[in-house]
Formats: structure tokens, sequence, C-alpha cells
């Protein structure tokens, strides 16, 4: 099967300068989920790690079970933020559901994935992502074992010298409670 390639407009930073800002931005910490938080039976704090060089937004969310305690945001690029979950007040349910996001590549063109989070009251901790702008179907990928997507595209732009360069988007789920880790990295491709 092979994949799509997709121009953008935008000038594409070089691998080396990505690689870089990639390792600074994955190694922010985030902060630790706050003691009220920690007082429910049931939650979840996220870090979103975006090792990329392009802005993203919230597209929506989807709650089998529980809400945000701190609900995500839109950030830009090589950035990290965090957002946490609860069970419901007075709710004996856990905490389970989905966020969609979009990684804008250029001002019409983006790529969508979602990603899947679960602290149960019954059942274990799980996260997931799976490449969708539907929030279920990030809950619904959500694994024990965490899980990973690579783009199913192909993207090529150019350089600020007028190089052509080609890359990929990968998406990284890592279960946990404090924290629970989403990574979103800027991969350069071989020709």
């Amino acid at each position: 099967m092979s994949n799509t390639i997709v121009q953008i407009s935008n000038t594409i930073v070089a691998p080396l300068t990505v690689s870089e800002k990639t390792t600074n931005t994955v190694q922010e910490s985030v902060p630790e989920a706050n003691n009220d938080l920690k007082e429910k039976s049931r939650w979840i704090n996220c870090s979103f790690k975006n090792a990329t060089q392009f802005n993203y937004t919230v597209v929506n969310s989807y709650f089998s079970s529980g809400r945000y305690w701190k609900a995500p945001e839109g950030n830009g690029p090589f950035s990290s933020m965090s957002f946490s979950c609860c069970n419901g007040d007075n709710a004996v349910a856990g905490v389970s559901g989905g966020t969609a996001f979009s990684l804008w590549l250029d001002s019409k063109q983006s790529f969508d994935f979602a990603v899947g989070w679960t602290n149960p009251l019954l059942g274990s901790i799980k996260a997931g992502v799976v490449e969708s702008a539907n929030p279920e179907a990030g809950y619904e990928a959500a694994h024990r074992e965490g899980g990973h997507i690579r783009s199913k595209n192909f993207y090529i732009g150019k350089d600020e010298k007028g190089n052509t360069m080609k890359f990929y988007i990968q998406v990284s789920a890592s279960p946990g409670n404090d924290p629970m880790s989403f990574v979103v990295q800027q991969v350069a491709a071989e020709d």
C-alpha cells in the first residue's frame, strides 16, 4: 500500500532543527496533578507534547464517563500542555473518553487525530490514539499498552533554502494517571 503525498505551503523547518526542538519539547516537565484533583476517586493528568513546527487546535471531546477537570487547549509549535479528567461530581463511575485535535500543516490542510484515555471504576488505565477527527474513535483505540500511529500520508514542502522536505506525523500514547502521555512528532522521511 502506497501513502499519498500531500503538498503543503508552509516552509518546512530543517530536520536537525526539528530534532533539537523535539528533544527539548519532549524533556519539558508537565506539572503534577494538584491535590484537589487527586481527591477524586478516579482521575487522570495528561501530558500533551507537540514536538512539531505546527499549531494545533482542539476539535471536539467525548466522554463515556466523567468530565474535564482542566480542559485541553490548542497551542503552538514545539509546546507542551496538560489537561486532566476526573469522575463526575457525586458519580461512582470512573473517567473515560477521548479528545480530537487538528495539527495545522498550513492554512488549509490539517492532520487530524484523536487520543483516548480511561481510568474506569472497574478495569485498567488505558491510552490510545487514532488518525481521526472523531474523539469517540480515540476512546475506542485506548489499550492498556497505549499505542502509536504514523500518518497515512507523507507531506512535502520547501525549506527556507528551497529544498524539498518530506515528512510524516507520528503520535504516541502512553498510559498512566500522573501523567498519561501523548506526544506528537514531525519525522523526516527518506525518499
